[in-house]
């Protein structure tokens, strides 16, 4: 008897315990129907108004609203036979033919005071294209041949086009100073990185121009047609060939002002040599590394730049050795340019520093010992001052001024300001320097 009455003891309560559980799992299915109802109701229910709302529209339409106008002075590029593989696509030729037509006096450009308006830390525009506007050597070209582009309509010419414009109204005896907004919208359509009132590097901003008028008044059609073909043999022959080349892809009043050629010799660990070229802009100059000097001498650090051994892994077997071994890599100027800038590397990105030391610097230069004799066509190496650009301030901020000579006179250029000043042949804020070869 106890046996059997604990036995259905036992029995009820895992009979009490199922009810429980179903009951439960009852109410949980409910509930998960509820919650799938309720979303099928939102839905439903969504749906339902964005059918209402099509049904508004379709009822309802929009007036044609005419979009504004652009108009075409706003971006003056060139649109007659347009190459289809140029990335600057326009559709109208905003150019006027009269003020293209317009003849004026080169020398009343390179010998005028006018300044430039400041549009917002545009300092670093502002005293580069004063000094291009006042290399006479640089204007005299670029007179002459620019509006033949303007004209011909092979490629858009948007900067040289608001560069003439700049030029026109520099010319004008009657202004003190000019806005040059219109060139900078142009610009910056260009380069979306200087768009804004951000401070720039005014290094930076003259490579970029200078490449966009090499684009633009490239008298090559189509450059991109043309292969590098450079045969492995002696090193005059091959800088030859480097230079017929680039002569191929590239020929303008920047290839032949302002390019000049880099050669770099490599040695293998085995004493075998070979050799590379390129071209360059600017040459820039990098100040001694954990260095407490403070003064230098401008030949001084030109000589540190180009008598430097650097060890470089070569990703290629040597031609001699066949193994990939360490090289000593040397570089000199294989061919100067008639228009030389040196840029001074003042400001490291990387430490976020300024180097404030002193550089002295002379208005005559000879650069004939870095020059690589083997290659020849370097007879001409003097060369002489006649634009300065500053920097005063730190990384983050600061102001770009220049000095630009004017008939064997300084003056000192700072926006909308000019006045005749002597520069400061030893400086700790001088950055870019123009020199000019001399022809004897």
């Amino acid at each position: 008897m106890s046996w059997i009455t604990s036995n259905q003891s036992y029995g009820s309560h895992y009979k009490r315990q199922f009810e429980e559980e179903k009951k439960k799992s009852q109410s949980q299915k409910t509930e998960q129907q509820n919650n799938l109802y309720e979303k099928t109701y939102n839905i439903l229910n969504r749906n339902d108004n964005f059918n209402k709302r099509n049904q508004n529209i379709r009822n309802n339409p929009k007036p044609n609203v005419q979009k504004p106008e652009i108009k075409s002075s706003q971006y003056p590029t060139n649109q007659y036979n347009l190459n289809p593989q140029n990335q600057y696509k326009t559709t109208t030729n905003p150019i006027n033919e009269p003020k293209i037509n317009i003849i004026f006096d080169p020398t009343k450009i390179i010998t005028s005071k006018v300044g430039l308006q400041n549009l917002g830390n545009t300092c670093y525009m502002n005293s580069c294209l004063q000094i291009l506007i006042h290399c006479p050597l640089f204007i005299y070209k670029f007179i002459e041949s620019a509006p033949e582009f303007f004209k011909n309509g092979i490629r858009p010419t948007p900067i040289s086009y608001r560069f003439y414009e700049l030029l026109l109204n520099i010319s004008n005896e009657q202004n003190t100073y000019f806005s040059p907004v219109d060139f900078k919208d142009s610009f910056t359509s260009l380069h979306q990185e200087f768009f804004g009132n951000l401070e720039h590097d005014t290094q930076e901003f003259c490579r970029f121009l200078l490449q966009d008028f090499n684009r633009e008044l490239n008298k090559i059609e189509n450059p991109s047609s043309y292969k590098k073909e450079i045969k492995m043999n002696n090193k005059k022959q091959m800088f030859i060939d480097y230079q017929n080349y680039c002569n191929m892809k590239e020929n303008s009043i920047i290839t032949d002002l302002f390019i000049g050629y880099f050669s770099y010799e490599f040695t293998c660990q085995c004493n075998n040599k070979d050799y590379n070229f390129s071209q360059f802009l600017d040459i820039p100059i990098q100040f001694p590394k954990n260095s407490t000097i403070t003064r230098y001498k401008l030949n001084e650090l030109i000589y540190q730049n180009f008598s430097k051994t650097e060890s470089i892994q070569s990703n290629e077997n040597c031609r001699s050795c066949r193994r990939k071994n360490n090289l000593r890599q040397n570089m000199k100027i294989g061919k100067l340019p008639q228009i030389l800038i040196l840029s001074l590397q003042r400001l490291n990105q990387y430490f976020n520093i300024k180097n404030e030391s002193y550089v002295h610097f002379d208005e005559m230069l000879d650069m004939k010992n870095y020059v690589d004799n083997e290659l020849g066509n370097n007879s001409l190496t003097k060369y002489k001052l006649f634009a300065i650009t500053n920097h005063i301030g730190n990384l983050n901020t600061g102001h770009y001024y220049s000095y630009i000579k004017i008939n064997n006179e300084w003056y000192y250029f700072t926006d909308s300001k000019v006045v005749k000043n002597n520069p400061d042949y030893d400086s700790n804020q001088v950055y870019t320097l123009f020199y000019i070869r001399l022809n004897s």
